[in-house]
């Protein structure tokens, strides 16, 4: 049995998960939310970090009101525990602020204190969900490349597929034997999500070094858009919906499918966001 270096060193391993799509508009954010809220059901301690720095409103989603920022702590204003929001169920929350720069030019002092402040958490957290922005600009990238996990949210559009074509495209140019675990969002039926996943990956196949996990899909739910109005999740205001149903089967598949030999603190998440070199070829 190979021992978990992490565990080995005495660090605490952190599960971490970027949540992304090739386009806006496919359902990413509210996705990421009720995932971090139904893992908290299975007792897991879920910290969930917006990084759409262009559009970041997992607090509009929750109809909740942050003092504090990522910026606050970037700036040395305040730590990481001080910012930390409580959502449903008991998630925590890091929101995030559109007037972030690059990451990656960050100064060395910044690329420490989000380090160090981040390192903080290591043993509070189990699962790290990261809601990253849309598209494939060099933040989105790393933000996702940093993770453990890819988790790529696409519809059965066809613009949305042809950008989360685009996206596993970069990924894979980026980082060689990459895997990235596939959901279908607002999928009308079964069949049309599994077409849908067939049309991917019959190109990703052919073309790219790239492994694809079809993890699951949701069918398309008008109760998801009325609890979006509301501002609460729709896993908690709509337990026995047929969406809710569909994102309990991803969940269970994702924490069934765990591969802790690649776990990291959330600190490090960081450390290796502001150091883009790890990610070429």
């Amino acid at each position: 049995m190979i021992e978990n270096q992490n565990t080995a060193a005495g660090l605490s391993a952190v599960r971490t998960i970027a949540i992304t799509s090739g386009k806006g508009g496919v359902g990413k954010t509210n996705i990421a939310t009720n995932i971090a809220i139904i893992m908290r059901k299975y007792k897991k301690k879920v910290l969930l970090i917006d990084l759409d720095l262009g559009l970041a409103n997992i607090d509009i989603l929750l109809g909740i009101h942050p003092e504090y920022t990522l910026q606050d702590v970037i700036e040395g204003r305040k730590e990481v525990k001080e910012i930390i929001v409580e959502g449903p169920e008991g998630i925590k929350i890091v929101p995030a602020s559109s007037g972030i720069e690059d990451m990656a030019n960050l100064n060395a002092n910044q690329k420490e204190q989000l380090y160090k402040s981040f390192s903080g958490l290591d043993e509070e957290v189990d699962i790290v969900i990261v809601d990253t922005g849309a598209g494939i600009s060099s933040d989105v990238l790393n933000f996702v490349l940093a993770s453990n996990e890819i988790l790529l949210i696409t519809t059965p559009e066809p613009t949305a597929i042809t950008d989360a074509y685009a996206m596993i495209k970069v990924l894979s140019r980026k980082r060689k034997n990459t895997t990235i675990k596939l959901f279908i969002n607002n999928s009308d039926s079964k069949d049309e999500a599994d077409s849908t996943v067939k049309k991917i990956a019959l190109v990703s196949q052919r073309f790219l070094d790239v492994k694809l996990e079809y993890v699951g899909y949701m069918l398309h739910d008008q109760n998801v858009s009325i609890a979006t109005r509301m501002q609460k999740p729709f896993t908690a205001l709509y337990p026995n919906t047929k969406a809710t149903s569909c994102l309990n089967k991803l969940v269970a598949t994702l924490l069934k499918n765990s591969d802790s030999t690649q776990s990291l603190g959330v600190g490090d998440y960081f450390r290796r966001i502001t150091n883009v070199a790890a990610f070429d070829g």
